[in-house]
Formats: C-alpha cells, sequence, structure tokens
C-alpha cells in the first residue's frame, strides 16, 4: 500500500457494491445522454451531459490552471454539467453526477464546495461520494480559479462566493436529480472542509431546510477575523531580511522544542498533543547566550523569541479590540511553512484588495500600526455577509436537522479555539447546555489533524478533503458522510470520531484513536497507546 494521487489507486481505495448496467442501465445511459435537450429548469443552461463509466479519466482541459484538471470516475454515473445564471452579472458553473445505484441506496443527495475563496469543483469529494450512491454536486463558486480578483467590481460574483452559489446550485442539483430519475430525493446533506467548512457553517445558519445532515470541518466561519489575524502575524515576522523572521528549519525547531516541554502531557510520547490548550510551552528555553548563534547552537535571538512570543498570544486591533485567538501550540511546523516566504499571505491580501475594499490600487499597510484599523474594518464591515458566525440555530434546530463539526488540533491555518468559541456562543446565545445541544450540533476536536488532512495524529477519517489523498485501508462505509448518514435516518448520533494515523505507505498502519465529542477530552487509561481502547473520554481536564 502506498500514497499515490486519486487518479492512480481509485479502484482500490474503498468497497462499495458496484452497479450493474442492464436493460435498465442501458435506458439509465440513453436518458443520461438525452438531458441536454430534455432538462429544463429557469436561469439554467446545460452544457453538456453523458454517461460515464467508472475507471474514466474525467478530464477538464479549460479549466483554470489553479483547479484540479482531472478525476477518475469511481462509480457509473449520469455527468451533468449546467451554467446558472444567479444574477444578471453572475452564474455558477456546476456538475450532478448521477450513479446507477441511487434508488438502491436510499435516493440521497450530497452537496460538496471548496476552501479558501477557491472557485474550483472539488472533483475528489465529488466522485468519492457517488460511490456511496449519492446524487452528488460540485460547483465553482460562482468564479474561476483561487484569487479574489474575480471579485473587483463584481458584488454580485461575492454574493455568490459568500452563500448563493451553494444555495443556487443545492436547489438545481436537486431538481436535476428528481427529473432524471423520475423520483423524489429522499434524504439531502452537505460536506466540506476549510472554506467549504464555512459553507456548511453558513448553510445551517441561514438555509438549513436545504440539509438534513451538514459537515463541516475546520471552518474558516470567522473569515474575516481569520484574515485580520493571518495577516497580523506576518507584521510580527518581517520579510527574509528581518531580524524577526525564522527561516524553516528553525520553525521545525521549535515544534522539537513545544513536543519536549509538552508531549507527555498528556501521558504518551506521540508527537501529538492531546489537548494542546494546556500547553503554555516557554519559548525563551530556545534563547541564545552571549555569544551564540543559530549556525553553531541552534538558537534564537531576542528579537525572534519576541516575535513567536506574540504570534502565539491573542490579535488585539485599534483601542485594544480582541480580533482572534492565540495560535495553539503543536502546529508549529505546518504554521511556520506560511510564514517562511517572508511576504504577506496573498488569498488575505487579495480579498482585501479586490473584494472587501474592491480597489486593485489598495496595498497593504506598511506597518502594523497601520494595520490596526483595517483589522477594526473588517470586524465592523461584512456587507456580503461572508463570515457564518451567527450564533442562532434554532430553525435548524426546529426543522430536526443535524450539524457536525470538526476541527484539527494542528490546524496551522485556522486555530481550533475559532471553533471552539463558535460552539460556545451558540451554547450561550441558545440558552442550552453541550448535553441539549447534542440533540442538533456536535462538535469534536481531532488532536494531531493539521488543516483538513495530514499530521502525525489520527486524522484519516474519510472526510471532506480526505478522501482524494489515496489511503488505504479504510472502507467508505466508516466515512465521515456515512457517519451523518446513520444519525439523520437511523437516530444514531456519533459520540466519537473515528480517526485513523497513516503510515508512510499510504494505509491506516498506525494509531486508532476514537475522538470525542466537545467538552470531553480522550484520556490516556495505560496500554497500548496505539489502540483505541486504551482511551476513554472523559469530561475533567485530563491533567488533574
Amino acid at each position: 500500500m502506498k500514497v499515490t494521487h486519486l487518479a492512480a489507486i481509485s479502484v482500490l481505495l474503498f468497497t462499495s457494491t458496484p452497479s450493474l448496467v442492464t436493460a435498465s442501465g442501458n435506458n439509465f445511459t440513453r436518458r443520461c445522454g438525452r438531458l441536454i435537450q430534455t432538462f429544463k429548469n429557469a436561469n439554467t443552461t446545460v452544457l453538456l451531459s453523458t454517461y460515464v463509466t467508472k475507471g474514466t479519466n474525467v478530464t477538464y482541459p479549460d479549466s483554470d490552471p489553479t483547479c484540479q484538471s482531472s478525476v477518475i470516475a469511481m462509480a457509473d454515473v449520469c455527468r451533468l454539467r449546467l451554467n446558472v445564471t444567479t444574477s444578471s452579472s453572475s452564474n455558477v458553473i456546476m456538475e450532478v453526477w448521477m450513479p446507477t445505484n441511487w434508488a438502491d441506496t436510499n435516493k440521497r443527495f450530497a452537496m460538496t464546495s471548496d476552501g479558501g475563496v477557491s472557485g474550483c469543483i472539488d472533483l475528489d469529494d465529488l466522485t468519492f461520494t457517488t460511490t456511496l450512491g449519492f446524487s452528488t454536486v460540485g460547483h465553482n463558486n460562482g468564479h474561476d480559479g483561487t484569487d479574489s480578483l474575480a471579485f473587483l467590481n463584481k458584488p454580485e460574483v461575492i454574493k455568490d462566493f459568500s452563500y448563493r452559489a451553494v444555495q443556487v446550485a443545492t436547489k438545481v442539483g436537486k431538481t436535476a436529480t428528481n427529473f432524471f430519475y423520475q423520483d423524489t430525493l429522499n434524504k439531502s446533506y452537505y460536506w466540506g472542509c476549510s472554506g467549504a467548512g464555512r459553507s456548511g457553517m453558513k448553510a445551517a445558519q441561514s438555509f438549513p431546510e436545504e440539509f438534513d445532515g451538514i459537515i463541516a470541518g475546520d471552518p474558516a466561519s470567522e473569515f474575516h477575523r481569520v484574515v485580520a489575524g493571518g495577516l497580523s502575524y506576518w507584521y510580527h515576522m518581517g520579510n527574509t531580511t528581518a531580524p524577526t523572521w525564522l527561516n524553516f528549519d528553525q520553525w521545525t525547531a521549535i515544534n522539537a522544542e513545544v513536543l519536549a516541554q509538552c508531549d507527555t502531557l498528556d501521558g504518551v510520547k506521540d508527537n501529538v498533543l492531546e489537548d494542546p490548550f494546556q500547553c503554555k510551552p516557554r519559548f525563551d528555553a530556545m534563547l541564545c547566550s552571549d555569544g551564540e548563534t543559530w549556525a553553531k547552537d541552534k538558537c534564537l535571538t531576542a528579537v525572534q523569541v519576541a516575535a513567536v512570543e506574540k504570534i502565539y498570544s491573542p490579535v488585539y486591533g485599534d483601542k485594544g479590540r480582541f480580533i482572534f485567538p492565540a495560535v495553539q501550540p503543536g502546529n508549529d511546523q505546518v504554521f511556520g511553512f506560511y510564514l517562511v516566504y517572508g511576504s504577506p499571505d496573498e488569498i488575505a491580501t487579495h480579498y482585501l484588495k479586490y473584494g472587501f475594499y474592491n480597489d486593485a490600487n489598495w496595498q497593504l499597510p506598511s506597518t502594523l500600526d497601520g494595520f490596526l484599523p483595517v483589522m477594526d474594518d473588517l470586524l465592523d464591515r461584512d456587507p456580503y455577509g461572508v463570515s457564518a458566525n451567527n450564533p442562532d440555530l434554532s430553525k435548524l434546530r426546529s426543522l430536526g436537522h443535524k450539524l457536525l463539526v470538526y476541527h484539527g488540533g494542528s490546524d496551522g491555518f485556522y486555530t481550533p479555539q475559532n471553533t471552539i468559541d463558535q460552539y460556545e456562543n451558540v451554547s450561550k446565545n441558545m440558552t442550552l447546555r453541550s448535553s441539549q445541544l447534542d440533540e442538533f450540533f456536535r462538535f469534536f476536536m481531532i488532536p494531531g489533524m493539521n488543516h483538513c488532512t495530514g499530521g502525525n495524529g489520527a486524522w484519516y477519517m474519510g472526510g471532506p478533503g480526505q478522501v482524494g489523498m489515496g489511503v488505504t485501508g479504510v472502507n467508505a462505509n466508516d466515512s465521515l458522510i456515512m457517519q451523518m448518514v446513520k444519525w439523520v435516518e437511523e437516530g444514531k448520533a456519533p459520540e466519537t470520531i473515528r480517526g485513523y494515523a497513516i503510515g508512510a505507505s499510504g494505509g491506516a498502519e498506525g494509531a486508532v484513536r476514537d475522538h470525542c465529542k466537545w467538552p470531553a477530552k480522550n484520556h490516556y487509561k495505560g496500554g497500548n497507546a496505539n489502540d483505541a481502547s486504551s482511551w476513554e473520554c472523559k469530561l475533567n481536564s485530563l491533567y488533574n
């Protein structure tokens, strides 16, 4: 077993019952091909309808260079490509992949999305979900490519990115599904991570009637806070000639120091902080003495240590206004990767320039003092509702629909503290204890997982953004979306989420961990730390 791209190993990834193209299958093929003439829907143009067999390399020669250009179909499907007008100046490109075994798998519908400010169809999540029998939609968020330049002078395009692309593509996708199968879908699901997790939270808050179950991983819900906080780190680090700047080897050393100080707090030395917020590292332990240098002694200067301490502190704006929580320890190597280039984050900078300020001539202030008003501005204004931070989930609750949120404990993009704060805000706003929230909203921390994928911990859960990574040895029916299906359709709510550490061969060969439902945390009981049975979820702190 080994890690390769999805295209090379998709046929071997997961087990599922294959569809047989029989006489009714031939009818399936004919109906699919005719959709380009027969499917009619308001504001919708059919661009393509074709039958695709499992194992086919589906290519996108005209896709934006920043988007995935091909994927291996993992099931026999009818592929329908649509252009949907959302306003006089905006549109969404979407695809509906409808598998042959849809009627045999409870007539389910799934919506996917993509991360960051991306205008790309998540092809891996799209094709994976069809192996489980879902009629599945992917879309481009209302623009092409991964840059915010698409937002300049186009407010309707920003609205699509904010919420409308998901909402419209869902409605059209459901209509297409019902029309093609000449039947009515039974249950509808959403799953996505990162920016797609933000879209899931937006759906839960604004149009929960569209989905019976929503999975939102590592959600960038506080999008404007993320932009503000992320750019503030650059001011502390500086460019590659600044005395505060750290190279990747130095960030690696910081990570090693954090683990040396905190790894065994949970009782196990495994390069994973089970509760990173309990770790309070002393970065001055790396301070150079007189005459010492990084090249000779692998130590840091006083100004470098001070810069690191600032990065691992909460971010405040003008007049002391809280902007962003402190970054959690344990993601240091990953986090450092985004700072070693010595330039401000392009995604955040371009969003400010082309989206938020709508000014191609706007320039990022050269100093942190100059940036402070920008941070406050981000919190004061969100004209298109990009952030998904409404703590009122009463409509979701009244519908009986479900929301499952998770966040990697080693996420180097968005600290999980943001998601914890969001959970607590919902609890306070709705005056519900965790045991009462459990009815419709469950949150899971995934220790040792980086942003959506990867990490030293048991990170693989068959989640969005993970299923295209070539991991072997985990059955598709154990994926996150199927756990949501069990909650929605069978009333079996997840008390834990099973994660797998992935070995160098790409298989689930390392630690297995049942990640706890918040606010419980895993506690080591003893025995083989790689076995899930050696841990138990407890509400009390790990560190008594």
